[in-house]
């Protein structure tokens, strides 16, 4: 029944939903054709969508289909030995069809974008260059978006600001945002994206930033970085490339911390940085509080995101506010307006219960922080889902029996959506003796759909991590 799928009007529709889902990284689709044998299996979370280049695209393979079914009559035509060749052409179609819209998106890829691309970043940096803002570049495997998010916020209570929107952290993404400056920003925020060793050096050389933040390194992309050695190097690129200008980094990950100086004030975590000291800090549903001070200076912070893990960024933020020659009142209303955002440790009130959307978070530092936060909370039940995480490489079967193992330190109930990992996560659960109820989902479209219907009053449950369609 595997093979038969292949064989359906179905099966052209899933390739091209999975060079969608691909981003049309046409490494990333032929991996992914390798490892799933089951088309049936596909688009359980998406749904294909008609842009005018799929449109292109499902003519191509249709005109692909009537060439091999053409040339496949032609051949049973002659007859003799011509028979098997036509009937190993109708076997091997969809092995073709799969490889053979690759070629127009390779020339299409070689002839029309890069020329294209070459064209939009030289005319990026070109404006960056005449631009007087000041430029604050974030790089990391984690935390970037917050980062940002916060910081754009906070600052943007008194000076003009722009940020780079969504995961707009390419070089040709990047130069789209900077062709949208309106040329009279005071500050300009980067969130720096990293996969390939080179990255983050190629993007300051084209935003050349005047100080930096990292916010964390793991184990992410190691699909593509081979070792987390090349991770580190890679996000490094931007201290590299800074030299003596202000960076900020995150000692309460682990492998930044093995590059930080032991009197570095710019490092920081949840007590603070930079001279700024964190007291009273708290915790809830509704929000993160606390006090920040630097001499006689003092900041009561009151911020809507969900956890002690953030302090540390909006520290930062505060120190930047504070070295820009912000009031104490522009801080605070920033902090005040800082909320979570979509989908990373979000907050929603259901019939009762709580439930926290942090589907976008990927990592096990957020798993960490997200446990973390759960079994801070009082609740009825405490319900943790979650299908694992993507991109970890060799270390994928080490993170996941971690994960189970901390899952079961914080949660009354586990709902594991049924994928490669969830062994692994089910071993670690076992091995912390895990006594509480175990739920497998073939549906997670289906369970995520009906919620409402799952959870009662006084429960709060925690959704972390998202796995898409081209992940088996």
């Amino acid at each position: 029944m595997k093979l038969l799928g292949r064989y359906t009007p179905h099966y052209i529709l899933t390739l091209l939903y999975m060079l969608q889902s691909s981003e049309y990284n046409l490494r990333n689709y032929i991996s992914w054709f390798h490892r799933n044998q089951d088309i049936r299996e596909i688009m359980k979370r998406g749904r294909l969508k008609y842009t005018k280049k799929i449109q292109l695209l499902l003519v191509a393979m249709v005109s692909m289909i009537i060439l091999i079914l053409s040339l496949a009559v032609l051949l049973y035509i002659q007859g003799g030995w011509s028979i098997i060749s036509a009937l190993l052409l109708i076997m091997l179609s969809p092995w073709l069809l799969a490889y053979g819209i690759t070629i127009p998106l390779w020339l299409g890829y070689i002839l029309v974008q890069v020329p294209r691309e070459k064209r939009i970043i030289a005319d990026a940096r070109a404006i960056l260059a005449e631009h007087p803002a000041i430029k604050i570049a974030i790089a990391g495997s984690y935390g970037k978006t917050t980062a940002k998010e916060s910081l754009q916020t906070i600052l943007s209570e008194a000076k003009k600001v722009a940020a780079t929107p969504g995961n707009m952290n390419t070089l040709i993404g990047t130069s789209w945002f900077i062709k949208s400056l309106k040329g009279n920003e005071d500050i300009i925020i980067f969130e720096l994206g990293e996969s390939h060793v080179g990255d983050i050096r190629k993007l300051c050389e084209l935003i050349q930033p005047d100080q930096g933040i990292i916010t964390g390194i793991n184990e992410a992309h190691l699909e593509t970085f081979k070792n987390v050695e090349n991770t580190i190097a890679t996000i490094f690129e931007l201290e590299d490339f800074l030299g003596d200008r202000p960076l900020y980094k995150n000692k309460e990950s682990s492998y930044v911390r093995t590059r930080i100086d032991a009197d570095d004030p710019l490092a920081y975590d949840r007590s603070g940085v930079d001279g700024w000291t964190v007291v009273d800090s708290s915790v809830s549903l509704r929000g993160t509080s606390f006090t920040i001070q630097k001499k006689a200076r003092v900041i009561w912070a009151k911020t809507k995101l969900l956890g002690l893990h953030n302090i540390g960024i909006l520290s930062v933020a505060v120190a930047i506010a504070d070295s820009f020659k912000f009031t104490a009142s522009d801080i605070t209303d920033g902090l005040k307006n800082v909320v979570p955002f979509e989908h990373r440790m979000e907050p929603r009130e259901l019939h009762g219960a709580w439930v926290i959307d942090d589907t976008y978070n990927g990592n096990i530092e957020g798993v960490e922080a997200g446990l973390g936060l759960l079994k801070s909370i009082q609740a009825t039940r405490r319900i943790y889902v979650t299908p694992g995480l993507v991109e970890q490489g060799d270390k994928t079967r080490e993170i996941h029996e971690k994960m189970g193992r901390l899952i079961a330190g914080s949660a009354d109930m586990v709902v594991l959506m049924q994928n490669s990992v969830t062994d692994y996560i089910s071993d670690g659960l076992h091995e912390a003796g895990f006594k509480g109820r175990v739920l497998l989902v073939d549906d997670p479209l289906k369970f995520y759909t009906n919620l409402e219907h799952f959870v009662a009053k006084g429960d709060v449950v925690l959704m972390q991590n998202d796995w898409t369609d081209n992940y088996a």
